[in-house]
């Protein structure tokens, strides 16, 4: 994939015109594979208050759209959430705009490709292995009037990115932990990205 082929994907004829929600969905749910470099490139630039705030909307979305009884689920991602948009809002500095985009890259391929959740139709039986995008949009469809599923999130409660990340448990989140409590879930050892409490860009941020 080149560049202007991305850009199509995206709707957009120019990087700076990246800064929309639109924009960051189409990029993380484009169904084909896209370079890191190409991934770079396109969020290298955007201002940090925007790529905060579609950080944020965007994994809000994600979340409202898990099912009621995926307590586990709705849990990891919210911890996901919270630790990419403290990296975006942390994100001024080239070094820092690497690890944010190395992270949000990596989540994106596990979300679009290597997540498994096997997702059962209630009227046959019949069981399929989607990844989780593909899994949360049948559930969206659901809703709509299609066919019910049951849906096993098992295999999917914990999120692995190389050797940067320990597993994220969702029953392990904890609002009140101390900073000794958060070693085992930040992606980089060396960028806690979680510092404090009310860090996240949930909080009393202005655009």
């Amino acid at each position: 994939m080149r560049i202007d082929e991305l850009m199509e994907i995206i709707e957009i004829d120019n990087l700076d015109e990246f800064e929309f929600f639109e924009h960051f969905s189409a990029l993380m749910e484009c169904p084909e594979e896209i370079d890191y470099d190409l991934f770079y490139k396109v969020l290298a630039e955007v201002a940090t208050p925007i790529l905060t705030e579609l950080t944020d909307n965007f994994f809000e979305d994600l979340i409202q759209g898990v099912p009621d009884d995926a307590m586990n689920l709705y849990s990891l991602l919210y911890n996901v959430k919270t630790m990419l948009c403290d990296a975006a809002q942390e994100s001024d500095t080239k070094q820092d705009r690497v690890f944010y985009i190395e992270e949000l890259f990596r989540f994106r391929n596990w979300y679009i490709f290597d997540s498994i959740v096997k997702c059962r139709r209630i009227s046959d039986d019949l069981t399929s292995e989607l990844c989780l995008f593909d899994a949360l949009t049948l559930f969206r469809l659901e809703k709509l009037g299609d066919d019910k599923y049951d849906y096993d999130f098992t295999h999917i409660l914990e999120f692995l990115t190389d050797d940067r990340i320990t597993p994220i448990e969702a029953d392990d989140y904890d609002d009140e932990s101390d900073d000794d409590d958060y070693d085992d879930s930040l992606i980089d050892g060396e960028h806690p990205i979680i510092e404090k409490e009310g860090s996240s860009c949930d909080d009393d941020q202005d655009y």
